[in-house]
């Protein structure tokens, strides 16, 4: 049903148009779907990282997409001794657009908040999180 009402859509808006397109992944012309981050970008409610989407996955709205690596490039980086997971972010009811921003608005994804330690401690100070180091550094690196 989900998938059926998402070929319309895409049939509608023409946003179909992106699938063959090289260039960059345009977040905005995805927007009119009204897509939980999550349905592209699996893992990242059960896992430490949110993974970028498959071809398989694409090919769902996208049908005839060519077989092909997809364009990635991750945004934001964590510093190897930070150990930072989505799954717990977002059991701590924290939202994509908390550290992404707007990404539907976005044409190309740039950074909205920085992965420096002080963003972070100020993000957990704004919302009572934990501040003890071991909640995002394991002791003894």
């Amino acid at each position: 049903m989900m998938v059926l009402r998402l070929m319309v859509i895409l049939a509608v808006t023409g946003a179909a148009l992106c699938a063959g397109a090289d260039g960059p992944f345009s977040h905005r012309k995805h927007a009119p779907l009204k897509l939980k981050c999550t349905f592209c970008h699996t893992g990242a409610e059960k896992q430490e990282r949110a993974l970028f989407p498959t071809v398989a996955q694409c090919k769902t709205c996208h049908p005839t997409m060519l077989e092909r690596r997809i364009p990635s490039a991750r945004v934001y980086k964590v510093k190897d001794f930070v150990m930072f997971s989505h799954a717990r972010h977002i059991a701590a009811k924290a939202e994509c657009r908390d550290c992404h921003g707007d990404v539907f608005g976005m044409e190309r994804v740039v950074p909205a908040r920085a992965t420096t330690m002080i963003a972070c401690v100020d993000c957990h100070k704004e919302r009572h999180a934990t501040q003890q180091c071991n909640a995002c550094h394991e002791l003894g690196q």
